[in-house]
C-alpha cells in the first residue's frame, strides 16, 4: 500500500535521481508519527483540562516520590526548559492549585498538591 511518504520519495527520485533520498523515507515517517502522537496526547490531556507541559511538570513531581517535591532547578533539568519558562510554569500551576511553592526541606522546592 502506497502512502504520502512513498509519493514524496518517488517525486524526489524522479526529479533528482542523483540524491540519496532513502533517509527521507524514515525521517518523514518518524516526523509524521510524532505529529500524530502529539495531537493524540493533546486531546487526551484536554479531556482532563491539562496542557502537555502541565502533565510533564506534575509527573516529574510524582516520580520524585513522597513528599513529591523538587527544586525548580531539578524540574527544569527534567523537563528541558529554561529557568524563566519553569518559573512561569510553576506560577501558573500554583495559580490552578496543582502545586505549592514554599519553604520545604529542599530550598524553594515545588510540591505537588495532588
Amino acid at each position: 500500500m502506497e502512502d504520502e511518504v512513498d509519493r514524496l520519495v518517488a517525486a524526489w527520485r524522479r526529479e533528482r535521481p542523483d540524491l540519496d533520498v532513502e533517509p527521507l523515507e524514515v525521517l518523514s515517517r518518524v516526523s509524521r508519527l510524532a505529529r500524530h502522537l502529539d495531537r493524540a496526547r493533546r486531546i487526551a490531556f484536554a479531556e482532563h483540562n491539562l496542557e502537555p507541559w502541565e502533565f510533564d511538570v506534575l509527573t516529574s513531581l510524582r516520580r520524585a516520590g513522597p513528599p513529591y517535591q523538587l527544586s525548580p532547578g531539578q524540574l527544569l533539568t527534567q523537563t528541558l526548559v529554561t529557568s524563566g519558562t519553569m518559573t512561569n510554569r510553576i506560577d501558573r500551576l500554583a495559580k490552578k492549585g496543582l502545586v505549592e511553592r514554599g519553604p520545604t526541606p529542599v530550598t524553594g522546592a515545588v510540591c505537588w498538591s495532588g
